[in-house]
Parts: structure tokens; sequence; C-alpha cells
């Protein structure tokens, strides 16, 4: 009989083979895979590394911006079409500075009736109110000057004052520029010097230069002869009714600059006087604020 196992046959190494040919061939297509994934891999490193080299560090947050100012021609590529335009940074606009005259006060806008005018204030020389109107003869001493409202609201005054038994009378309105330099200088020659910056105002300073003041008489009793009178207490108390204040109070020099003068009003409005009295202030003041 023979020995079947050292001899193998025909179909057992057919076998064999197959088998070793299925399993590499079971292999091939996962080698190739890996090979491609790992070709792009490599590609997409190589990638990576070249952006980064061509690109140097990570860029800035911002845009680095030159210190040195550059005007806008030098911004500006030649032979390009564009259009230099300079941008101004904005600024405020300027404080207007009040007209000074040639004394340093501050020159005032002529025909205003409330203007503030004082020792530091100033009209114009040619100043002069655009409606005067002379007064009745009854409530005047001589020829008499007052604007249009003003000369409306002193007869009103009087004829109430009347009623009351006070018989006022305006006896030194509207002066112009060369009639205040004058009167003062009267009353340096009278007086002298420092009495006079006291007691009358140098010439456009001066508010009968406005064509709204008035200094109030009755029977013959002017300026100083009437202080202390029924009269002046009458005008102190009832004045602001019509529209006038009594510029220059009792005890108020150190405000105004100037000693009281009770026969001394000026027309402002009766609005505005109501104003004045309920604010407490001298009408110096009030303008002022």
């Amino acid at each position: 009989m023979s020995d079947s196992r050292t001899r193998p046959t025909r179909k057992s190494n057919t076998r064999q083979a197959a088998v070793g040919r299925n399993a590499g061939g079971n292999n091939l297509p996962v080698l190739f895979i890996v090979a491609v994934v790992s070709v792009v891999l490599a590609f997409v490193i190589l990638l990576t590394v070249a952006a980064d080299w061509f690109a140097g560090d990570d860029p800035p947050a911002s845009p680095a911006v030159d210190p040195t100012p550059t005007s806008t021609a030098e911004a500006t590529p030649a032979g390009s079409t564009a259009t230099a335009v300079a941008t101004a940074a904005p600024t405020e606009a300027p404080t207007a500075q009040p007209t000074l005259s040639a004394d340093g006060s501050i020159e005032l806008a002529c025909g205003d009736i409330l203007a503030p005018l004082d020792k530091q204030h100033v009209l114009p020389s040619n100043c002069v109110p655009p409606d005067l109107e002379a007064l009745p003869a009854q409530y005047s001493s001589g020829l008499q000057q007052m604007r249009s409202a003003a000369r409306a609201a002193i007869i009103e005054m009087f004829e109430a004052a009347n009623k009351e038994g006070y018989l006022l009378y305006a006896n030194s309105t509207y002066r112009s520029y060369s009639e205040q330099s004058a009167t003062y200088d009267y009353w340096v020659r009278q007086n002298g010097k420092e009495y006079a910056d006291r007691t009358s105002a140098r010439p456009g300073h001066s508010e009968h230069q406005l064509g709204t003041t008035a200094d109030v008489g009755w029977s013959g009793c002017e300026l100083e002869c009437t202080i202390g009178s029924p009269e002046a207490a009458w005008i102190a108390a009832n004045s602001y009714r019509f529209g006038f204040i009594v510029s220059y109070p009792d005890g108020k020099e150190g405000i105004t600059g100037y000693a009281a003068e009770p026969w001394h009003v000026r027309f402002v409005g009766k609005d505005v006087a109501q104003q004045v009295v309920n604010s407490g202030l001298t009408l110096h003041e009030f303008l002022l604020r």
C-alpha cells in the first residue's frame, strides 16, 4: 500500500496557492489607501510650511502708523487723478471780543434801553436815541425830551402822583454826549474831580444819553433838595409800577459807583422793573447778571 504522507497530492498544492493569492489580494487595497493618505498629508504639511515661511511672523493687531505726519500731496502717488483734500481738525468759534473805547471801557450798542451803562461801560459819542419826543410843558422844566415809550410812562407816573397830591416834573432828561461832557466839567470845576466822579457821570457813561432817564423835581426842589422828602419816598415806592427804577438808591454807592440820587429814575419797562424789585438787587447789578 502506498504512503500518502510523503507524496502530497496536486489538489492540496492548488488550494494552498489559491489561499496565498487571496491573502495577497486582500492586502493590496489597504496599502494603496495608506500610501495615498500619506502623500496627501505630506503635501498639506508642505503647503503649511511654505505659507508660514512666506508670511513670516503673525500680523499686528492693527496697521502700523507712521508717527511722522505726511501731507496729502506726499501720500498721493505720482500720476494719480485723486484730488488732495486737506482735512482740518474742527475748532471752536472764537469768542467775540468786546469793543473798547479810548478809556478802556466796554462800548455798548446804541439804542438798547437795557444797556448796563456804568463806569465800566460806555455809549458811542455819536449815539442818539431814534424816537425822542418833547414832554408836555406841565411836566417839564424847559424843553425836555425822552424816548417815546419812556415819555408815555413818565406822564402816566406824574398823573398818578398828582392824584395823590405830589406835583412832579422832569427837570433834566435826554443829554447828548457833548452836553454830558459840559455837565461833568462843570461839576469838576465846582466841587473837584473826586466829588464830581461820585455825583456826575463822565461823557458816554451817563444814563441820560439813553433818552430813558429823568431827574425829577417838584415845587422848585431839585437834586439834593429832594433827599428825605415825601415825594422822594413816593418815587422810591411807586416808580416801578410805571416801568421806572431809582438807579442810585441810598446806601449802594459801593455797588453803583455813585452817591444816592433819589430823584434819578430810569425807564426799563414795567415787566423788567417788577423783576428788579423782586430780585432785591440794584438796577446796576440786575443788568449785569
